[in-house]
């Protein structure tokens, strides 16, 4: 019997890629500046009231890729 594919990894951010802030009430959009150990980001911000201009570093879980289209 044939053992089943495992599924394909996650896709991983990288430097350069633009994420926005999933909890977020607004649209806050940043760029990855740094890939870190155990699934951490620094984040310098693009957008959002809070957050703009600022640099801080996020988890896996509190962010999510941009698309190419400019949805989430």
């Amino acid at each position: 019997m044939a053992r089943p594919k495992p599924p394909p990894p996650r896709p991983q951010l990288r430097a350069g890629d633009v994420v926005v802030l999933r909890q977020s009430q607004d649209a806050v959009e940043g760029e990855i500046i740094a890939v870190l150990t155990d699934g951490h980001y620094k984040v310098r911000w693009l957008t959002g009231v809070d957050y703009q201009h600022r640099v801080t570093t996020v988890t896996t879980e509190e962010i999510r890729k941009k698309t190419e289209l400019g949805r989430s």
